[in-house]
């Protein structure tokens, strides 16, 4: 299956689940205030159940939302991490071989005991 044609469909699978979510919110709001007319408890059980149902619905899928930009926030500042190291590792080899290029002239400086 091609790139963009996954994309599309996992927003449509999340569109969706996020519609059955808002659904049974709507929907066990809806049969908890019928049945507060009617003062039948059991009604206003199964509504408040049925909320739950659609707000927990709602909260995994924002969850795993913040989870994927979290992961992504990660992965980026990892690579951001691992340039920062390449470039101190370079700037480390450099400073030795400037050192060690010192030692040299220092070494041909010297005046010789002959």
């Amino acid at each position: 299956m091609n790139q963009p044609l996954s994309i599309i469909l996992d927003k449509w699978k999340r569109n969706g689940i996020v519609t059955i979510g808002g659904i049974l919110i709507g929907a066990g709001l809806a049969d908890s205030l019928i049945a507060l007319n009617q003062l039948d408890l059991n009604q206003i059980a199964r509504g408040l159940t049925i909320f739950g149902a659609g707000l927990t619905i709602l909260v995994i899928m924002d969850n795993s939302k913040t989870q994927k930009n979290t992961e992504k926030i990660q992965k980026e500042t990892q690579l951001r991490l691992e340039k920062v190291e390449e470039k101190l590792n370079t700037m480390h080899q450099s400073q030795q071989m400037t050192k060690e290029q010192l030692h040299e002239i220092k070494e041909l400086l010297k005046p010789s005991n002959s």
